[in-house]
């Protein structure tokens, strides 16, 4: 194995490529198509089941890339350094967005299933028919899969501007102001459509209920994933010799730092919008927490609210522990969990008055993830698994945390 280089020299080179991708290929491959025959047979003998899980899944899976596809902007636009030990991860996780587009067409084709204002609606008040008819010029079918088109385009030029101006970088190092260009001004964009895809594809299931910060809930969620993930990968491509030698202990403490603020972040969105909603006491605002508050619902709130926040909160605390890439990685699978518990008591109240899980709910994660996963490993195969041809690697590989 190649040893450890010291803060201030580049490793020696050594193989990049993880043999462990075409491990992920194949077993997503398997997963993913198991999975997607499965969904498919629900949509066929469930399809109102199968569209609420398949979406729970999708959104799951689409908020961690858009969450990769921000860090990857913010490092560039800030000129982080150390930011670039984790490049290639990052970049992986993000280019899952191209197979997410795609895997969007089975919920345009089921919004008759997911959302009220997409069919008509019986049984409805006056004052609620003229709040929905007051919405219809926005919310209809035809203007909402348009801005779904449009904001996932966005998302998959950037990320392939990104990560095709990058990997040039090495032979034109002026392509890097063009990336830190393209990240500084693209991410008011992404955030501002990450903000309305939200409120189209999870806050519209309810759409006669808002929320001003729904949008950076969503986001929040999705980034802290997203860093965990990043941390979980990170961990295991140390087994291949140029990443040991790389990502050391100052690149995964900032890396648990990051996680832990975006985690309070998170925290702060959950209990702003719920305070603010109970104090007004609003009979429109209301419902949707008495619906996700009631029963069992109610304890899985309780799960979110300790195994979300309280113990990860108070296990990133620990410096050590940051620094050290097992543990850290342990505490970013826990939380990439937790977000998908987040995800689906968000989405699930909605179809199920009462917490009822359905073996829908294990097929269409392993569709999505399994699907996504099997063809982004395949794509990130051809690339190495560090930054080892960034014009500024060996200042990232010199980094020191304060």
């Amino acid at each position: 194995m190649t040893a450890p280089a010291g803060p201030g020299a580049p490793p020696r080179r050594a193989p990049t490529r993880g043999g462990k991708r075409s491990v992920l290929v194949l077993g997503g491959g398997a997963i993913g198509g198991l999975g997607a025959i499965a969904t498919a047979i629900g949509f066929v003998t469930a399809p109102t089941q199968a569209a609420f899980s398949y979406l729970t899944a999708w959104t799951f899976a689409l908020s961690i890339a858009i969450g990769a596809l921000i860090f990857l902007m913010i490092g560039h636009a800030t000129d982080a350094r150390w930011t670039i030990a984790f490049q290639r991860l990052t970049e992986a996780v993000a280019s899952a967005l191209p197979v997410l587009a795609v895997l969007f067409v089975p919920i345009a084709l089921a919004t008759g299933a997911l959302y009220p204002w997409a069919a008509p609606a019986p049984g409805l008040d006056a004052e609620a028919l003229a709040r929905r008819a007051h919405q219809a010029p926005y919310l209809n079918v035809t203007f909402w899969v348009i801005r779904a088109a449009g904001f996932l385009a966005l998302w998959c030029a950037i990320g392939a501007l990104l990560v095709r101006w990058a990997a040039r970088s090495a032979r034109e190092p002026r392509l890097l102001a063009r990336v830190r260009a393209l990240s500084a001004a693209g991410l008011p964009a992404v955030g501002l459509t990450l903000t309305f895809a939200a409120f189209d594809w999870l806050m519209s299931l309810t759409p006669l209920w808002y929320s001003t910060i729904f949008g950076l809930l969503y986001f929040s969620g999705g980034f802290v994933a997203a860093l965990s993930l990043i941390a979980v990968i990170a961990r295991g491509a140390r087994r291949v010799p140029a990443a040991w030698a790389t990502v050391h202990p100052s690149h995964t403490g900032a890396l648990g730092r990051m996680m832990l603020a975006f985690l309070v972040f998170w925290a702060y969105m959950e209990f702003a919008q719920g305070i603010i909603i109970w104090i007004a006491n609003k009979p429109d605002e209301v419902p949707w927490y008495v619906a996700r508050g009631a029963g069992q619902w109610g304890g899985v709130f309780a799960v979110l609210v300790i195994g979300h926040f309280a113990v990860p909160f108070f296990v990133l605390l620990s410096r050590p522990l940051k620094r050290r890439p097992t543990p850290l990685a342990i505490a970013g699978a826990w939380l990439v969990a937790m977000h998908y518990v987040d995800v689906y008591w968000l989405v699930m109240p909605v179809l199920h008055r009462a917490l009822e899980l359905h073996w829908l709910d294990l097929a269409a994660p392993c569709a999505v993830l399994g699907l996504t996963a099997a063809v982004t490993a395949a794509r990130a195969s051809a690339r190495p698994v560090i930054a080892q041809d960034d014009p500024r690697f060996a200042t990232a590989l010199a980094y020191e945390e304060p």
